[in-house]
């Protein structure tokens, strides 16, 4: 697969690292731009360092809730509308969905995340989970669920390290993919840092590709 049609379809990041600067965050979109990456994906917190870059090709999502997702449905929602109300230049919403408390029977609780999430935005809004730690008929109705309540996608792990958990792989964007459908993206997050994992998660039906920074995927290309 060649390069540009990776960078393409890759979200730049810096919200799993503990401590992001403002010349972080400029470096975030600075090394975006220079890669021809679309889109980046920052902590609510950076967006006032991030202003300068808005309107320009570049397009900003915003975590909400990240990386533990245990607030109620009603805060994350308000989170939403007041970062829209304070700044509304977001482009999309990442918001981390309460799947512990969703695998413990809480359907009910996923369900009124996902519709206050979106109905709060009025813009593309992305739910990240832990799909490793999922069996196939908790992707199912998490994906049934986030069609219903019209989400933009589905992530498919919240790549925090310091959580004990099992690592997203291709292998769960594939069973997500199965489950997703057309009307849902599935993007992958975690251990996709080289040319040759970003491939894999691509090809098993990834729509999208974020990174912790581009670095070490442009430096795998060097070395190829």
């Amino acid at each position: 697969m060649l390069k540009e049609e990776i960078l393409r379809r890759t979200i730049a990041t810096n919200i799993p690292n503990y401590y992001v600067t403002d010349e972080d965050c400029e470096n975030l979109y600075y090394k975006a731009a220079a890669n021809h990456v679309k889109e980046v994906l920052i902590g609510p917190s950076s967006y006032k360092t991030a202003k300068k870059f808005v309107k320009k090709d570049i397009k900003t999502g915003i975590s909400i809730s990240y990386p533990a997702g245990t607030a109620y449905p009603e805060i994350k929602a308000e989170e939403i509308r007041s970062f829209e109300r304070e700044n509304g230049g977001a482009d999309a919403y990442y918001v981390t969905a309460a799947v512990g408390y969703f695998m413990s029977g809480h359907e009910d609780n996923l369900k009124a995340e996902m519709e206050m999430c979106v109905s709060a935005a009025e813009k593309p809004v992305y739910f990240f989970i832990e799909a490793a730690e999922m069996e196939d008929d908790h992707l199912e109705k998490v994906c049934r669920t986030a069609r219903n309540a019209r989400a933009a996608g589905i992530v498919i792990s919240t790549a925090f390290m310091p959580y004990d958990i099992k690592r997203g792989t291709a292998e769960e964007v594939k069973r997500l993919k199965k489950y997703a459908g057309r009307d849902l993206e599935v993007i992958a997050f975690g251990v996709f840092d080289t040319v040759g994992k970003a491939e894999e998660a691509l090809e098993a039906g990834a729509d999208k590709l974020i990174l912790n920074g581009i670095n070490m995927l442009i430096d795998s290309y060097d070395e190829c």
